[in-house]
């Protein structure tokens, strides 16, 4: 099993130099916004439709760049973990979104991307593929903690 991974601290900065954590409940609540609609978070997904809610996650189509749609799984575990099944692309398997603490006990959010067996052999076949992939989800990780800081600084809409 292929596993590509980045980690990051989920820091606000007050623009004059403080910076606070926030706290794993305040990225958790980000997930669940970017669960329900990653199109804020994640440039190049165009459009997103919830087809379906469970107990434990949702079901959900996305489009990626106006014209190409997937459907994903989203499986909420505790309160730190959401694991993305990728039903409709061949190439990938899932994508964790795990929080976690780093060394100096900052909250971080680490995307765990992990290859299904057809993309492990489009991988080995192909090393661009592989270079691609990271470099695409790699470029993502910090505008998704960046969304996640600034809608903890707004206010959640009222229902």
């Amino acid at each position: 099993m292929s596993v590509l991974s980045w980690t990051l601290p989920v820091v606000e900065d007050d623009g004059q130099g403080k910076r606070r954590r926030l706290g794993p409940e305040e990225v958790w609540q980000g997930l669940l916004r970017k669960a329900e609609n990653p199109v804020p978070f994640i440039a190049g997904i165009t459009a997103c439709e919830v087809l379906e809610r469970q107990d434990d996650g949702l079901l959900r189509q996305i489009t990626v760049a106006g014209q190409a749609k997937a459907r994903e799984r989203a499986v909420f575990h505790d309160h730190r973990l959401m694991v993305f099944h990728q039903l409709d692309d061949p190439y990938l398997a899932e994508i964790h979104n795990e929080i976690g603490r780093d060394e100096q006990g900052a909250t971080t959010l680490t995307i765990r991307v992990v290859l299904s067996a057809e993309g492990e052999a489009k991988s080995e076949r192909d090393p661009s593929f592989t270079r691609s992939t990271a470099q695409y989800f790699g470029s993502i990780v910090q505008p998704i903690v960046d969304s996640i800081v600034r809608m903890h600084a707004q206010p959640a809409p009222r229902p």
